[in-house]
């Protein structure tokens, strides 16, 4: 029993100082334009409820794709400033795919555990989150991370 307890407080200690660590890289890579980076971005969507299946920012300009909840998914605008939702697009379609096991900020975190912890673009696609990441030395990667499964493929 005491070695079940001791897994259990190590497994939620690493947790909270994995989010903690990533938040602390997210907030030190703000730019000096005071826009949140697409990290933080991410994490503020999922807390929220938000079920994220696309973020990409061009020129610090965010746009997300959203699943409703309702069989569609909509394209919203991101405030750059706070993270809220905007109607700065108004698109929707069909949401003809599983839900994943697996979400947005979980995908990030698998990538962050590589060094990757910088994300610039996320999208969920055949199965699979699609995330284009920066490691400290500003080296851009690719990876897929298994919607169901967490892997990196």
């Amino acid at each position: 029993m005491e070695t079940i307890m001791k897994t259990i407080a190590t497994a939620i200690i690493a947790t909270v100082l994995g989010g903690a660590i990533l938040s602390a890289q997210a907030f030190a890579a703000t730019p000096d334009n005071g826009h949140l980076p697409p990290t933080y971005i991410v994490y503020k969507l999922v807390q929220d409820g938000v079920q994220l299946r696309k973020l990409e920012t061009e020129h610090d300009v965010y746009e997300a794709w959203v699943d409703a909840g309702d069989g569609t998914l909509v394209k919203v605008g991101i405030d750059p400033h706070n993270a809220e939702l905007t109607a700065d697009f108004n698109d929707s379609r069909n949401n003809n795919h599983q839900s994943p096991a697996v979400d947005a900020a979980q995908a990030v975190q698998t990538v962050a555990a590589t060094g990757h912890w910088d994300v610039r673009e996320i999208g969920l696609k055949n199965g699979a989150w699609q995330v284009k990441a920066a490691d400290d030395a500003g080296q851009m990667e690719k990876f897929r991370v298994d919607a169901q499964s967490g892997q990196i493929r």
